[in-house]
This record gives C-alpha cells, sequence and structure tokens, in this order.
C-alpha cells in the first residue's frame, strides 16, 4: 500500500510540474545581423536626407514587434516604451524591466549635428572616447561613449543638413537581449531599423 502511495505521488508531482507557466516564446527564430556600417563619410555629406515628421510625431511606433524583439529583448513581452519629451533631446526610451534603457533621440539643443557634437566641450575634454567616425545607411554617423563608460554606447546620425539622430544605451544589465557582449552592435541595429522605417514613411 505504502509504494502505491508514493508511486501516486510522484505522478500527481509530475503532473503538477507539467501544469506551471512556461516561458513565452522568442519573436525571432534566429539573432538579428548586425547593422550594415562603412567608411567614414564627411559629416555635411547627406546625400539622401530623410523625413523625420513621423520621428516627431510618434517616436515611440518606429520599432515594430519584431524591432524590439531584435534590439531590446526577446521575447519582448515585458519591453516598456515611453515617450521622451525633455531637453536637450525629444524622441523615444524602450527598457524591458530591471534592464538597461534604450533610446531613439532628435537633440534640439546646441549640439544638433555632427559638426557641433565634435566640437562640443565633452568632446574637448576627451569625455566621448572612444570615438569612432563611420557611416550608416549611407549617412555620416559616429560612434562614442558618454564619460567614456563602455557600459553605455552611443550613435549619432547625419539624417539631414541641419539634423543628427543620437541612439543610446544607458544601463549594464540586459536581460533578453541578443547584444549583451556588443552594446554598440545593439544600438547601431536600432539606428538601422529606425532610419529604415522612416525611409518609409
Amino acid at each position: 500500500m505504502r509504494a502505491s502511495h508514493i508511486a501516486a505521488a510522484v505522478v500527481l508531482a509530475s503532473l503538477l510540474a507539467g501544469c506551471g507557466p512556461s516561458k513565452p516564446d522568442r519573436v525571432l527564430s534566429q539573432p538579428p545581423a548586425p547593422a550594415q556600417t562603412g567608411a567614414a563619410v564627411p559629416f555635411s555629406q547627406v546625400d539622401r536626407p530623410v523625413d523625420l515628421a513621423k520621428f516627431d510625431s510618434d517616436p515611440c511606433s518606429l520599432l515594430t514587434k519584431e524591432q524590439v524583439a531584435a534590439v531590446v529583448a526577446d521575447p519582448p513581452n515585458n519591453v516598456r516604451s515611453s515617450r521622451r519629451n525633455m531637453l536637450p533631446a525629444f524622441g523615444c526610451s524602450w527598457v524591458n524591466l530591471g534592464g538597461a534603457l534604450m533610446s531613439a533621440l532628435k537633440p534640439v539643443g546646441d549640439q544638433r549635428t555632427l559638426a557641433e557634437l565634435s566640437d562640443s566641450p565633452l568632446k574637448k575634454a576627451g569625455k566621448l572616447e572612444p570615438w569612432t567616425e563611420t557611416s550608416l545607411d549611407g549617412f555620416p554617423a559616429v560612434v562614442y561613449h558618454m564619460f567614456r563608460n563602455m557600459d553605455e554606447c552611443s550613435i549619432s546620425v547625419q539624417v539631414t543638413e541641419k539634423q543628427m539622430l543620437t541612439f543610446e544605451i544607458q544601463g549594464k544589465d540586459l536581460p533578453g537581449s541578443y547584444w549583451d557582449n556588443d552594446r554598440c552592435g545593439g544600438v547601431g541595429k536600432m539606428a538601422e531599423l529606425v532610419i529604415g522605417n522612416l525611409r518609409q514613411g
């Protein structure tokens, strides 16, 4: 009798374990490809400027669910977005609960262009190092680290003659992210996706 009770208890325990909550499935079937960057180009070389009307009206709509999974966290169930409406930059931030903040921003202060950023007091004081000039989708771009913090990364892209967009990650933890070991890669992918969506209108 005792053996049968034990067997029944084992079966019941296994059934209960199978009824527990399961983790949500990932949205993407494989990790996203890195952003395509190129050789540095002059800051003033903006051959195909983008229309920023959608960025100004609804920046948080500039990443689809699949794209949020690609750059913030997969699955994206716990990712929250919030509009940024305070100086010195407007835009949107996405965060996976308990994780780092990823943002797409439009600077509106004294440093709206790459030329102004490169001539800024922070740059002159060496607070944006390492500073790497590159290009993204043909646009002039710069990758840098605010206050030399390698856990954080920013990419500014000159998307019109008079305006750059800045993409950044702030914070250490990246639960569910594909970019925990390549933070600048994650920010670059965000930039590529947002700019691509702006091109499509």
